[in-house]
């Protein structure tokens, strides 16, 4: 029994990483031309699960990790000669790897069921120490001189990461999201940081859709009514949204706008375009005004109110945001070396990308009560268990490693399902809207 839990456990992480590779590409990059004191293979692990050896992660945390998995002694010196940039860009490149291989797509359901995907985009801030200003200038210069930001492409279907790409913080998000043919089918979600009206024509010519919250300086012109109201509605069409928006008392809006906007320069010439575009708005209980939205998205595939409940599940990438600082400590980059710094943020994302590999694993063994494993409660768990994982992925296959490995499944498979059995996760909640509209229409 123990052998077969520790060969499934190595199985999920050797999909994501197998070692021949893993050492293939680190001489092919020069990081190890041949095998010395230390050990490639052991030393990846170490970077990419010590993050759960002390209260902080550390140089020296990341060193003992190391030590104690492989039962080998370094100096300190000598851990800290092997950040040299071939290893960030020995990371970097396993971290595109992982990325590019296809992952398991899982089947959307409810309103979401006619998209192939749901995509969400975002990035977060990281700081940094103060003499890395120079590579990654912050904006808030008067707290902060240094700061990095990681913008981030999630994948539900696949759950897990898209692309990701490191900027300073100065950089705008706008520019490097870039969408192209592989939005054809897919929904996208995105904040206020994305809002460009060419985006938005980038992707419904591309085949794909989008919810974005409107801005509230947008005064786009109404076209056309998609939901008509009884009484004395007030008249909408050929009138700015601004104008008549403090009149309407309607619960929902459902309209189509028109807005103009100014297409990129091509050939020295920058030329006026207009897009017609869907725009719906909720009106908030409690405040009394109306969220309001952008969309593609035609009224027979999501109602309006659909709609804002969708974009609800953009918050899963914020929570994702909350795990990589929380749980993994993508925020504790200890150095002022940016090799270091660069190096340690690929290894934080590969880690998450094995953690989403052993949840995969995991829900399956699960069955039907996998459904009820939540990310945010697996990330801290995986983090508990890092170390464990280290200690037998760094060393060669023993009856000791395969009963350490035994033992963190068996503890993974009884911690990870949520005990709040009618508690819905957010991705369910927001699949389960084909019963709210049935219970709407009524």
């Amino acid at each position: 029994m123990a052998r077969d839990n520790s060969t499934r456990l190595r199985q999920a992480v050797a999909r994501v990483l197998p070692k021949s590779e893993i050492e293939r590409e680190a001489r092919a990059m020069g990081v190890s031309r041949r095998q010395r004191k230390v050990r490639v293979h052991a030393l990846f692990w170490a970077l990419v699960l010590g993050f759960g050896v002390g209260r902080t992660r550390t140089l020296a945390g990341l060193r003992r990790a190391y030590e104690d998995a492989t039962g080998q002694t370094l100096s300190a010196s000598a851990f800290y000669d092997r950040f040299t940039p071939a290893v960030a860009k020995w990371l970097r490149v396993l971290l595109a790897r992982v990325l590019a291989r296809t992952l398991a797509q899982a089947q959307l359901s409810g309103p979401l069921r006619s998209f192939s995907d749901l995509v969400l985009t975002d990035s977060t801030v990281v700081r940094l120490h103060d003499l890395l200003a120079h590579a990654f200038p912050a904006c808030r210069t008067n707290h902060t001189q240094a700061a990095l930001k990681l913008h981030v492409v999630y994948s539900v279907a696949a759950a897990g990461l898209r692309s990701i790409k490191l900027t300073a913080e100065r950089v705008h998000d706008g520019p490097v999201f870039k969408v192209g043919p592989w939005v054809k089918g897919r929904l996208l979600l995105f904040d206020l940081g994305y809002f460009r009206y060419q985006l938005m024509s980038c992707i419904a010519r591309n085949g794909g859709f989008f919810v974005v919250r409107l801005k509230k300086n947008a005064d786009p012109q109404i076209v056309a009514v998609h939901r008509c109201w009884r009484g004395r509605a007030v008249d909408l069409v050929g009138k700015r949204l601004h104008e008549v928006l403090p009149r309407l008392q309607r619960h929902e809006i459902d309209v189509e706008v028109e807005v103009q906007f100014k297409n990129r320069v091509y050939g020295g010439v920058r030329r006026g375009a207009r897009l017609r575009l869907r725009l719906v708005g909720v009106r908030d209980a409690r405040s009394g005004e109306h969220h309001l939205y952008l969309t593609n998205i035609e009224p027979e595939r999501l109602t309006a109110n659909e709609i804002a409940q969708v974009y609800a599940a953009r918050w899963m990438i914020e929570l994702l945001f909350r795990q990589l600082k929380s749980h993994f400590r993508i925020q504790d980059l200890p150095s002022r070396n940016r090799v270091i710094v660069e190096a340690l943020v690929y290894a934080t994302l590969i880690a998450l990308v094995v953690s989403g590999n052993l949840l995969a694993m995991i829900k399956k063994r699960l069955g039907a009560r996998g459904v009820r494993v939540s990310q945010e409660r697996w990330s801290k768990l995986f983090a508990e268990a890092a170390r464990d994982l280290l200690r037998a992925l760094a060393r060669r296959s023993s009856a000791l490693t395969r009963t350490l490995l035994a033992c963190v499944e068996r503890t993974l498979l009884h911690e990870a399902v949520d005990p709040n059995a009618g508690r819905l996760l957010l991705l369910q909640r927001v699949e389960s809207l084909a019963q709210f509209r049935l219970r709407y229409q009524q």
